[in-house]
């Protein structure tokens, strides 16, 4: 029993602190019928768990740390113009803007050119429960709300673009918990245990638009 115990106790900790007061998200863009709504987004990449996404499927790349939602359409459909939205209340605890946004490959020779790792425009929220909620890729100038600005759920934050290491049109969102890292908001048999959108949705679709 007690070599049971104790196992179970390692398994319990390869998974980060399960708590009622934890912040819930909404999907993180726009799903007006001109957006990503009528299928104008899909997931093209969900996290890597070595080789296999959450639901134990393929859907992911190796390293993959969040979820990719693309744009259908590609640039285009950039151009028209597609809004990213706060997950969660919270606030913009930091942002970059101005890089180049219309990337179509990732230069991964040189982590500072247009296209490379560290040339993205992102925000990051910070949200009640010390988590933060990170958006990438974003297009260029049309960030809408300054750093320190706290804001309610469902807000429109700013434009999904292809800034940085990004292949085209596309939302990078990321959760990350204080004291474990990058995290998953699905839940699955291959992933972890809980789920932290207010609705998951089912896999290869889009979560659902309820704030929590």
């Amino acid at each position: 029993m007690k070599t049971l115990t104790l196992a179970l106790a390692f398994v319990l900790l390869a998974f980060p602190a399960v708590s009622s007061a934890q912040t819930m998200f909404r999907f993180p863009a726009s799903q007006l019928a001109d957006q990503c709504g009528n299928g104008g987004c899909v997931v093209s990449a969900y996290k890597d768990y070595g080789g296999r996404d959450y639901a134990c499927g393929g859907v992911r790349y190796s390293g993959h740390t969040g979820i990719d939602y693309a744009l259908v359409g590609g640039f285009s459909k950039m151009d028209y113009g597609v809004w990213a939205m706060n997950a969660a209340r919270g606030y913009v605890e930091a942002s970059v803007d101005g890089y180049f946004d219309r990337c179509n490959y990732w230069d991964q020779a040189n982590p500072y050119a247009a296209c490379g790792l560290y040339t993205a425009n992102y925000i990051i929220m910070r949200h009640p429960d010390n988590t933060q909620t990170k958006y990438w890729h974003l297009k260029a100038y049309t960030q809408q709300f300054a750093r320190g600005t706290t804001l309610a759920c469902g807000n429109w934050i700013a434009r999904v673009g292809s800034s940085g290491a990004s292949t085209g049109p596309h939302l990078h969102f990321e959760y990350w918990v204080p004291g474990y890292g990058t995290d998953d908001p699905y839940a699955g048999s291959c992933g972890t245990p809980y789920t932290r959108w207010t609705a998951q949705g089912a896999y290869r679709g889009l979560p659902g638009i309820t704030c929590q």
